[in-house]
Order: structure tokens, then C-alpha cells, then sequence
């Protein structure tokens, strides 16, 4: 429906101009007069045809000439009868349920016309918008429940006599719809893996089972050229192991993550753009050998960033692919831990449990709906002091097998020089890289 409206909008632009000089005037002929700018607040205030056109809802002023646009489309005898005989359709007496009556004024009759034309372009050029013929629309069973003091200056059928009877000239009360500037997305994910292995396996093997959450919560402010973009991601995953031979959990991810990012309009598909971002975790984690050894816990360690710069977004013809690059000159990037012991595991100095560091950042951010059913996500954050680099790499593939359920990828690479490098089980140095992934079957609910 948005591609309906975006079209039909485009069309109406040759006649925006007229709307100032008529409005009064039929103001006047037509007494309840609806506000269709703040009706339609709800959809952004512009919107970026294909052919480049660019226009703002506020350059269409209150007018009921114009609900033939903005309503489903139908075809009218009118204005295909004007086209084809505009003389004789001058002269002929309007006997429909949805043209207007004749109009005294030389600019309502241009305008009326000139939306006509409008209509008759989109008949040629999209048939397939059209919902209904005008005898359809009237002859539809029942009574339509339109009021005396809903409308006046259309004339309507009526049901009973079949003749033409005028509408009454009570004014209604304006209609007014509350402007809506923000959405909000919640949406859940629940994940559960379960295996076996006899005790005489000829491989061996340890049985387990492995649940994980995830929610994800946006709430996202847009008005004019002003946007505010905020989500918060938790995740929380456990997995049975034997140690010492007793079962226990362990956590196999375990993520709280929040973005908030505001965007100034700067020219084109440019923000000027300030983002902070914030994480930690929700349990603690010990070492697997050592179960008294702690590795880290809620707030040890805990990481935040604050990065200025410009945000490209640009607008595809595909709308199957969703990117975003932020490109921050000016970055503050902290770490805090709030156990002294563990600290310097993190890169921060012995007897300190904070480090802060500025640099440059870049993020950037990728959806594409390859399939129906298929959607790649990307996640890229690389951030540099000079002296080191963090480099973070989510990518996730989903596959939809119905409107519940969904079979899910992830991977997760992570680059970072600035901490010390672990050992492996043979007190091998490791290098700098890690990296996670999980197979799933998710069950999704989304509002």
C-alpha cells in the first residue's frame, strides 16, 4: 500500500499548486471539511519516489477535492467519460455517487479536472491498482452508514427511491489524528538443543543440553530531519557439563548490549550522527579447570563508547537491502572492571580498574532479504586508538520455516590486541582472534 500511495502522490504534485488559491472557496461549498495533512501524520513526512521526486505531506492543504487520491482506488465513470468526450461531459448532468457537483468556481473546476487527468494516467499506466468500478462501488448490498453531518455537497443515491437526494448542511467536527513520531519492535527468540550419548559410544562424547534467550527491543523517534534510533539486545544461554563428575551450567552466550544514535539531516542520504553504545553481561563465569577461578562477571568487565561523526543511509530501489555506515573521526571508548583481580585480563593496568582510550571508529550495519524466507544480517564495528585495535564481526543468517519457527546461523569474530594473549591446553600462545558460532532452531514471537 505504501507503493499505492507514494504513486498516487506523485501524480497529485501537478495539482499542489492550485490547492492555496481554492482552499477557501471550497472551504466554503463543502462544510466538513476533513484535515487529510493531519490524517495522514502517521506516514513519514516525505517520501522518496523512484523517479526523484521529493515532496512533504504539509505541501497538501486541507481540501475534500482531494479524497479521490488518497482513498482505494477506484474507477470513476467521470473521469473516464471526460477524456474521452470532454465537451459533451461539460454539458451532461452529473448523476454519480462520488464526483462532486458542479462547481461555481473556475479554480474548483480546474482543480476537479485536473484531478480527473491525474486519475486517468494512473487507469492508463497501473490498471492493476484499481480496486472496484464506480457501479460496483454503488452497488454494493446494504446501507452505507453516512450521515447527514459526516459530509456535504456530494449528492447521494437513495437505497430506497433510487433518486437523487442533497446531503444536509451541518458542519461536522474537525477530524484530528494525534501525530505519531515514534515506533517501537519488540521481538523474542528461544532456542533449545539436546544430545545423548550412551556411556559405550565408540567415539565418545559427553551428553548436554544447551537453552538460549534472546530479546531485542527498539523503540526508534523520527521526525522531519531529526531521528533518534535506540535498541537494547540481551541474551542469555546455558549449556549441562560434567565437571568433577557432577552435572553443572555453564553459559554459552550471555549479552547486554544498548545503542542509542541520534541523526541530524545533513544533505542526501548524510546524518550528522552521535552514537553511544554500552555492554556487559548478565552472570559470572569461571574457569573450567578452576571453578573458583573467576573470568568475569555482571560489570567486570563492562565496555561504553561515545563516537561523532556521519552516518550515510542510502535509499535503494532494491528495498530488499537495508544498510547503514557510520564513520566516527572522534571516538571516546572506555572499560571498566569491578573486580581488582581480574582486571588486567582486560588490558587495564595492575591496581586500576578503569582505562579509557580516543581513536576512530566505523560501524556499519547490513539486512538483505535474499529470499522470502531468507534474511542476512551484518554487524561491523572496528574501532582503532593508534596504538590498538578491536574489531567486531556478527553475521547471521535466517531462514523462516514458518511464521513461529525459524532455523538460525550465527558467527561472531572478534580482534583484539589490546589484552593480553591466552594459552591453549598445551600452554601454546593463541593469537588475538576468537570466534563463536550456533546452529539453531529458533522459536520466534515478534510485536
Amino acid at each position: 500500500m505504501k507503493k499505492i500511495f507514494a504513486f498516487i502522490a506523485s501524480m497529485s504534485l501537478s495539482i499542489t499548486a492550485l490547492t492555496q488559491e481554492v482552499s477557501d472557496s471550497v472551504s466554503g461549498s463543502f462544510p466538513g471539511v476533513l484535515s487529510f495533512p493531519e490524517a495522514l501524520t502517521s506516514i513519514p513526512d516525505s517520501i522518496d519516489i523512484d523517479d526523484g521526486v521529493d515532496f512533504s505531506l504539509e505541501d497538501i492543504s486541507d481540501n475534500p477535492l482531494f479524497f479521490k487520491l488518497f482513498m482505494p482506488l477506484v474507477l470513476y465513470g467521470s473521469a473516464v467519460s471526460d477524456a474521452i468526450a470532454p465537451q459533451i461531459q461539460d454539458n451532461a448532468e452529473q448523476d454519480s455517487l462520488l464526483p462532486l457537483e458542479s462547481f461555481d468556481d473556475a479554480n474548483e473546476r480546474t482543480l476537479a479536472k485536473m484531478i480527473d487527468e491525474t486519475l486517468v494516467r494512473i487507469y492508463l499506466e497501473h490498471p492493476e491498482l484499481v480496486k472496484m468500478t464506480e457501479e460496483e462501488l454503488m452497488d454494493v448490498p446494504g446501507v452505507i452508514p453516512i450521515s447527514d453531518a459526516m459530509i456535504s455537497g456530494i449528492r447521494l443515491k437513495d437505497p430506497k427511491a433510487g433518486n437523487q437526494v442533497p446531503s444536509g448542511d451541518k458542519r461536522p467536527e474537525g477530524v484530528r489524528f494525534k501525530q505519531r513520531f515514534w515506533k517501537t519492535f519488540g521481538n523474542f527468540q528461544g532456542k533449545y538443543t539436546q544430545s545423548h550419548y550412551s556411556d559405550n559410544w565408540y567415539k565418545g562424547g559427553e551428553s548436554n543440553h544447551s537453552i538460549l534467550g534472546q530479546i531485542n527491543l527498539e523503540a526508534d523517534y523520527a521526525k522531519k530531519n531529526t531521528t533518534l534510533d535506540n535498541k537494547l539486545e540481551l541474551k542469555l544461554g546455558y549449556y549441562t557439563t560434567e565437571v568433577n563428575g557432577k552435572n553443572t551450567f555453564r553459559t554459552n552466550d550471555d549479552l547486554i548490549r544498548f545503542t542509542s544514535k541520534f541523526g541530524l539531516r545533513a544533505m542526501g542520504s548524510w546524518n550528522y550522527s552521535a552514537q553511544f553504545q554500552g555492554y556487559t553481561q548478565f552472570m559470572p563465569v569461571f574457569d573450567t579447570k578452576v571453578t573458583t577461578k573467576l573470568k568475569s562477571k555482571f560489570f567486570a568487565p563492562a565496555y561504553g563508547n561515545l563516537s561523532l561523526g556521519m552516518d550515510y543511509k542510502p535509499k535503494f530501489k532494491n528495498k530488499n537491502i537495508t544498510l547503514s555506515v557510520l564513520l566516527s573521526p572522534f571516538s571516546y571508548n572506555c572499560r571498566y572492571v569491578s573486580v581488582d583481580s581480574i582486571a588486567t585480563n582486560f588490558g587495564i593496568e595492575k591496581g586500576k580498574n578503569f582505562k579509557y582510550t580516543m581513536g576512530s571508529r566505523l560501524d556499519g550495519n547490513l539486512k538483505l532479504k535474499i529470499m522470502d524466507d531468507l534474511t542476512w544480517t551484518s554487524k561491523t564495528q572496528f574501532y582503532t586508538s593508534y596504538e590498538s585495535t578491536e574489531v567486531n564481526l556478527e553475521n547471521t543468517l535466517d531462514y523462516k520455516l514458518s511464521k513461529y519457527f525459524s532455523l538460525q546461523f550465527f558467527c561472531h569474530w572478534r580482534f583484539d590486541d589490546s589484552v593480553k594473549r591466552k594459552k591453549d591446553k598445551d600452554g601454546n600462545l593463541m593469537g588475538y582472534g576468537q570466534f563463536k558460532e550456533f546452529l539453531t532452531l529458533n522459536f520466534n514471537y515478534a510485536w
